[in-house]
């Protein structure tokens, strides 16, 4: 499985700076990939979504539970 090539966070909306999502490889070193997500945080992306894209470190920390911002 390769990750999306997403660069913001599927909560939030802002930038993950996610290594593996700019490669398109999770063989690339990321902080992303040492870090354990909340049930609640995977439960609220879409099944899809889910390991394979990359939330930022806010969000990761649970210092925001914002949700993307409307377009």
């Amino acid at each position: 499985m390769q990750p999306l090539p997403n660069l913001e966070c599927p909560v939030c909306g802002g930038p993950n700076k996610c290594a593996a999502a700019a490669s398109g490889s999770f063989a690339t070193p990321c902080w992303c990939t040492e870090i354990a997500v909340r049930p609640e945080l995977l439960a609220r992306l879409p099944q899809d979504e889910r390991k394979r894209s990359c939330l930022c470190r806010k969000c990761l920390a649970g210092a925001s539970m914002a949700t993307r911002p409307a377009t």
